[in-house]
């Protein structure tokens, strides 16, 4: 009995430990699969680098007088992301609170609501609101601090309410802060990183430099596109009165004053010429890195 007992035991020993090794197997395997299509994905980065910056040179030894514009057809692997200057800066929520600055307020409710809605919490009634005041508690003791003139948003620690809801807002919000590699679903989304900012200085939103997925969400599906390619075509900046005018004959007829002071539409004051981000994938490692080309 006592012998039958140890080989059982032993049995189990080695049961246990070959499991673990397996389990450690596994997991090395995994690793080694996210660092290699990491690899990857920085070499396609560095070849897209390479590629623009030779394109360039070419284009400069055949017309110097057109470096710019012809260069910009030229540049592969490119993605059009919504830029920095193109990000709602929440601060004077933070400095004044939402009953002095209501449309900023709705705005971003609006934009967390249009991004995150129906993919995260099923079109859950009125979260947006919840969440966004949440944040905005977060970020507020943040800032507490004189000599902050930054609030990194990634790094905030949201406290639970009362309220009744189907998941941890701190999980909501991880989800949010890091987004869906792809795009083309209704249950992906974006980083909330790249559409808000929490910034001690005056800024509005930049249209000039909105990606189609802020322009949608702003405006709607239906003006974004009209809206988008105005902003590209035109050599000259867009007037208030013309976003009107796209806006109204769109439907969108309801359109504040205040609304509209959200935005900046002269874009030459801030213009990232010599910068791009460049995006590129590997299994199911995604990478985006900004790069400063040659003048």
């Amino acid at each position: 009995m006592n012998l039958l007992s140890l080989v059982m035991g032993l049995l189990l020993i080695f049961a246990c430990t070959f499991t673990l090794s397996l389990n450690k197997a596994a997991m090395s395997k995994s690793v080694e699969k996210t660092y290699q299509a990491h690899i990857n994905a920085s070499r396609k980065i560095l070849n897209s680098y390479e590629s623009i910056c030779y394109e360039r040179m070419r284009e400069e030894k055949k017309e110097p007088q057109k470096e710019k514009k012809t260069a910009a057809h030229h540049e592969p692997c490119v993605e059009v992301l919504n830029l920095d200057c193109a990000r709602l800066n929440i601060w004077p929520l933070l400095q004044d609170g939402k009953e002095k600055h209501l449309i900023l307020y709705e705005t971003a409710a609006h934009l967390l609501r249009s991004f995150y809605g129906e993919s995260l919490l099923n079109g859950q009634l009125r979260w947006e609101y919840q969440l966004l005041d949440v944040i905005l508690d977060a970020a507020q003791i943040a800032a507490r601090d004189p000599n902050r003139t930054h609030i990194p948003l990634e790094k905030l620690s949201l406290k639970e309410s009362n309220v009744k809801q189907l998941y941890p807002l701190q999980m909501v919000y991880y989800r949010m802060l890091k987004g869906t590699k792809k795009r083309k679903t209704k249950q992906s989304y974006p980083s909330l990183l790249e559409y808000f900012v929490a910034e001690k200085k005056e800024t509005h939103l930049c249209l000039q430099h909105a990606s189609m997925e802020m322009l949608r969400a702003l405006f709607g599906e239906r003006i974004a596109p009209i809206l988008y390619r105005e902003l590209k075509e035109r050599e000259t900046p867009l007037l208030p009165d013309r976003v009107r005018e796209i806006c109204a004959q769109n439907g969108l007829i309801a359109l504040s004053e205040d609304f509209l002071k959200l935005f900046d539409l002269q874009s030459s004051r801030h213009h990232p010429s010599g910068q791009k981000t460049l995006v590129k994938e590997d299994a199911d490692v995604c990478l985006k890195q900004r790069v400063f080309l040659p003048s």
